[in-house]
């Protein structure tokens, strides 16, 4: 299936080039949108990145600012759910886990992986984002670039297996859009969140957006609530499958929580990652069966947050997430992105 040929060009030029010092140099230096675009780039770079500033012509900012708007009365949430449904829903494709496995990065460094996962979603997410001085057309063409550079390694790579398809395709990017935008807000939902439908189509448009320019064919970005489940359901039964590496990066993402989170988390986290995710993709990726019913530990929980909803108490949530993400930031030292290519992909 096709990926995205204007990344993968400008990488190969890139290293091609034997100036692999450069992408570094590019991809830790990706971080305002009004960023000048070195000269010392291959022609080839320098045109990815002055196309892929572009919006689509599409983009409503009206949408567009209730989105970031949801997502600001919303952000502590909607930054659990990446934890708790977005990431293990990814893993449940079979053959996109694989990439993920092999990149080694979710294993190993998975407290990293999942401060630059949130810190994507705040730089897509928070106001202005896509202004001249907002982080989100820089922060996707970021990881456009990562993602190309995974594939220049893996297509030089013994491992992988050409029955998997490509690497990070067209159809693993759609996924992957859909993880960020609808399943979060199916997630909430199951918690009892009141969200409208106008709030939850203004979201999965500013994702559309950013997944436009993270080069995503226009049409495998659905619309609509509807279409965006339909593509779901179409992607999920082609691809959905038990597999070791969807097996063993849920594992490590659970030992991640278990180990940095209180007691009562650490028995919470299988229950209600089973319980966002359902049954059938929880038993995918072996994630531990609870032994109470969720009437048990669920219905205070919906019921709370019904009334919250209701009441509108949660203006302070984004001040609180961002703080709690650039504190983990400062511990854990992710001054930059880690952009190392296993020695295992150069084999």
């Amino acid at each position: 299936m096709k990926t995205d040929p204007p990344a993968d060009k400008a990488v190969a030029a890139i290293f091609k080039s034997e100036q692999s010092s450069l992408f570094r140099e590019l991809v830790n230096n990706l971080n305002q949108n009004n960023y000048d675009i070195p000269e010392n780039l291959p022609s080839e770079v320098k045109l990815f990145l002055k196309q892929s500033r572009k919006l689509p012509i599409w983009a409503d900012y009206q949408r567009i600012e209730q989105a970031q708007t949801f997502f600001k009365k919303h952000a502590s949430t909607l930054s659990l759910m990446l934890a708790f449904m977005s990431l293990p829903y990814d893993y449940a494709a079979a053959n996109g886990a694989q990439v993920l496995l092999m990149s080694e990065r979710m294993q190993h460094d998975t407290a990293k992986r999942l401060l630059e996962t949130g810190k994507f979603v705040f730089d897509v997410a928070s106001r202005g984002s896509f202004e001249t001085d907002g982080s989100a057309i820089s922060s996707v063409q970021k990881v456009r670039l990562i993602h190309a550079s995974i594939r220049y390694h893996i297509s030089r790579s013994a491992r992988w297996n050409k029955q998997w398809g490509e690497p990070i395709n067209q159809e693993d990017m759609a996924g992957t859009n859909l993880s960020f935008s609808l399943i979060p807000i199916r997630g909430m939902r199951k918690l009892g969140y009141n969200i409208t439908k106008a709030e939850s189509e203004a979201y999965i448009h500013l994702w559309n957006v950013a997944s436009y320019i993270m080069g995503v064919d226009e049409i495998l970005l659905a619309d609509t609530s509807k279409e965006a489940f339909i593509l779901d359901k179409m992607i999920s039964n082609r691809q959905f499958a038990t597999s070791e590496a969807g097996i063993s990066l849920t594992k490590a993402l659970l030992a991640y929580i278990d180990t940095n989170t209180d007691s009562t988390l650490q028995w919470l986290a299988p229950k209600y990652m089973r319980f966002l995710l359902g049954d059938k993709i929880a038993d995918i990726l072996h994630v531990p069966k609870p032994y109470l019913p969720d009437s048990y530990m669920l219905r205070p929980l919906k019921h709370w947050n019904q009334i919250k909803s209701l009441f509108g108490g949660y203006s302070d949530t984004y001040l609180q997430a961002k703080g709690q993400m650039n504190n983990q930031i400062k511990m854990n030292e992710l001054k930059k992105v880690s952009i190392n290519i296993p020695e295992a992909l150069s084999k």
